[in-house]
């Protein structure tokens, strides 16, 4: 018997982490998207919002995220019957924790185990990647692959099927902090300098690479200090951020790592090796101490890398759409 409907989760993400831009990404635990699709007698596609999640977008099929991914999937695999998705999301647009790439991946991943295929990475990739850009503009994959994958994710995002996937670790833990400020993807994008000196683009990809070597030996400090370093993104966008400096600075005082901007923001993320609760609480209260002097409501809370990324949901069950394996069911 087909199935009639399935139901997919998948995870927020941070992406640039620094000089990371464009190229990698990360999956976190406790805050994602979830889509259900079903089958319905006719053709076409229908869009709802389920009024419990936290925000609700577009409903017409061709602008929604989902829905675009979750069309190229059916398509891959020569459906041609009707859809209808379901979205309840964990995440609000605009936070800089991969909002619009969360939906796509789970339409799509809801949208494979549906119609029983199994599609190949790329196949899957060139779908999420469809999705993302139906709101964004842009075809990027620094968000739509770590929410697919889990983990940390470095790509080509122009040409994601080349990419590398490294396991997040047990000590490494991130705190969030989540600021109601509105930042305008264009707004970020049109800040940033067209051409930058060959030499400031040679120390920059040297900068990625000492922060990809941290990752591979599992050092927090080394992670944090690169994470930091970019000159050539953070301060062409400095002014979007009023607040970055300070929350930095309360965050290493209170013994965090590292500390910088997700995506284009707001979000802040700070990384820290975690020694109990006492430390985890006093990076947490310092991070939203400064939030709140600069006048923002915020929620600050601490997350670790989600290595399972994308999960299928059946009742209590959840499984793996990268590996297969059942792992917990996501809580939030």
């Amino acid at each position: 018997m087909e199935n009639q409907v399935a139901t997919a989760w998948a995870p927020a993400s941070l992406s640039n982490l620094g000089p990371g831009f464009d190229a990698l990404g990360a999956a976190i635990d406790g805050l994602g998207d979830q889509v259900s699709v079903e089958r319905t007698s006719g053709r076409g596609m229908e869009v709802t919002f389920d009024t419990s999640g936290v925000w609700s977008g577009p409903t017409d099929a061709e602008r929604n995220t989902a829905a675009v991914a979750a069309a190229h999937v059916a398509d891959s695999l020569q459906y041609d019957g009707g859809l209808r998705i379901t979205i309840k999301k964990g995440l609000a647009a605009g936070t800089g924790l991969g909002s619009s790439a969360a939906s796509a991946v789970a339409g799509a991943v809801a949208t494979e185990h549906l119609l029983g295929g199994k599609l190949s990475l790329d196949e899957m990739t060139a779908a999420v990647v469809a999705g993302e850009s139906a709101t964004s503009g842009h075809g990027h994959a620094d968000n739509v692959l770590p929410s697919l994958l889990g983990g940390f994710v470095l790509m080509r995002s122009s040409h994601p099927v080349d990419h590398l996937r490294i396991e997040g670790w047990n000590d490494l833990s991130l705190m969030v902090g989540l600021p109601e400020a509105e930042v305008l993807t264009r707004e970020a994008r049109a800040a940033l300098p067209g051409v930058i000196p060959l030499t400031q683009a040679v120390d920059h990809a040297a900068r990625l690479a000492l922060m990809m070597a941290a990752l591979h030996t599992r050092d927090v400090n080394a992670l944090g200090r690169w994470m930091m370093s970019d000159d050539v993104v953070i301060p062409a966008r400095q002014h979007l951020w009023p607040y970055l400096e300070s929350v930095v600075q309360a965050a290493l005082e209170a013994g965090a790592s590292g500390c910088t901007i997700s995506g284009s923001g707001p979000a802040i993320v700070a990384c820290f090796r975690n020694r109990g609760h006492a430390q985890q609480e006093s990076i947490r209260s310092a991070m939203q101490a400064r939030l709140n002097d600069a006048g923002l409501s915020a929620l600050v809370s601490v997350h670790h890398i989600a290595n399972h990324g994308a999960l299928i949901l059946d009742g209590d069950r959840a499984i793996s759409w990268r590996s297969g394996v059942s792992v917990p069911a996501p809580t939030h």
